[in-house]
């Protein structure tokens, strides 16, 4: 499945810990009062049986007490482990997550849909802080029977309610979180946690070339849309149907004659596209994020987006000499002149990832970068910056 397989396998640091702690927590607490208050009711005597009707009697006038004292600090940890919340509170729990109502589940293919999330109370939204509009953002989403969280790349919704949160979800064959997500009926109550900033792209970017796998395309959108009119962004996405990219049609033209593969990839799409009347939820969003403000192309030299569609199913994938070519294509006219940074960014499985930059690596119970690798390692990258998100 087009998920991110590294992020989906292994929660940011500290999610399993608080959720899993908080849990523990509060067994072991209400378990140990339960404990300590049966020990302490049966308890044998500690002068032995001489003193055993003297200490009956003072049972029997002082039984009224203790039955009380017994049942007040009952009542007091019985509060604590529920926090004194109702079945209907939507405020943040102890864990950090807050509550969200699924209000659209819109289907993209066979086995992805995007999810749109409301929050239950005006009070319940996640916390929003400086930095998040220029970085890749993601929220931790609990799958509460088994009390465990991935994180999903929030999907922009331009011209949408801020409130309302949307992802691009895709059904795992064995992912507990997608799994029991796709079975929530609408109405569903569905906690969150976060955001989390991903990856903070750097100040004064001019090129960005992205190349996205499956559920990739999420955050190469929000790139597009954080430095729209800012930066020439150029995305490759790679899909698994033609249902995913449904009246999607690239935007590098293919010329007769240059590469033969590009030319059929060019000359499918095309053709299919002009057939489809309807465009997938994610081919609308790329249109609309074209045309917001500043984002329109005016002049050769004016930021703007390119997107490139790609589809498994019909044998029509990103090749490295397309790749190449636009890296090359975006080099400056000349040594001596003054650019911004550009960026290379690489999102989606694992085995997509691998292809293109070779595999993250863990140190110190932290997600890295690693050595570029794979397709990448082999071409003259100077002035580009490569991260694998």
């Amino acid at each position: 499945m087009y998920l991110r397989a590294l992020r989906q396998r292994s929660p940011l640091p500290g999610a399993v810990p608080y959720l899993r702690s908080s849990a523990q927590r509060r067994v072991v607490l209400l378990s140990t009062t339960s404990k300590r208050l049966q020990e302490k009711q049966d308890a044998p005597g500690q002068h032995g049986q001489r003193d055993g009707e003297q200490r009956q009697s003072k049972t029997t006038s002082i039984r009224p007490f203790t039955v009380l004292a017994l049942f007040i600090p009952l009542g007091y940890a019985v509060s604590w482990v529920t926090g004194g919340r109702t079945e209907n509170t939507a405020s943040a729990s102890e864990d950090g997550f807050v509550k969200y109502t699924l209000a659209i589940k819109e289907d993209v293919s066979a086995t992805s849909a995007i999810f749109t999330l409301t929050p239950m109370t005006t009070s319940s939204t996640l916390a929003s802080g400086p930095g998040l509009e220029r970085a890749i953002r993601s929220v931790q989403i609990k799958q509460p029977q088994l009390q465990i969280a991935r994180n999903y790349t929030i999907l922009p919704s331009p011209g949408s309610s801020t409130e309302e949160l949307r992802f691009l979800i895709r059904r795992e064959r064995k992912g507990e979180v997608s799994g029991y997500l796709h079975r929530l009926p609408l109405g569903s109550k569905i906690e969150l946690r976060g955001p989390v900033m991903d990856y903070v792209w750097p100040d004064g970017v001019d090129e960005v070339v992205f190349l996205a796998g499956g559920t990739g395309i999420v955050p190469a959108l929000q790139v597009a849309e954080g430095l729209a009119g800012q930066a020439h962004v150029h995305i490759l996405c790679a899909n698994r149907s033609r249902q995913d990219c449904a009246g999607g049609f690239s935007d590098t033209p293919s010329p007769k004659g240059w590469f033969s593969w590009l030319v059929r990839s060019g000359d499918n799409l095309d053709s299919k596209s002009e057939t489809t009347n309807e465009s997938s939820p994610i081919v609308s969003i790329v249109k609309t994020l074209k045309h917001l403000p500043n984002s329109a192309s005016t002049t050769p030299d004016t930021p703007k987006l390119r997107v490139d569609y790609f589809v498994d199913e019909e044998n029509i994938f990103i090749q490295p000499d397309q790749v190449r070519q636009l890296l090359l294509s975006a080099q400056p006219a000349n040594a001596g002149k003054v650019t911004g940074k550009r960026l290379l960014l690489i999102s989606g499985p694992e085995g997509f990832i691998n292809y293109w930059a070779g595999p993250k690596q863990w140190m110190n119970g932290r997600e890295i970068q690693g050595p570029l690798g794979g397709v990448l390692s082999t071409f003259s990258l100077a002035g580009w910056e490569v991260v694998k998100l």
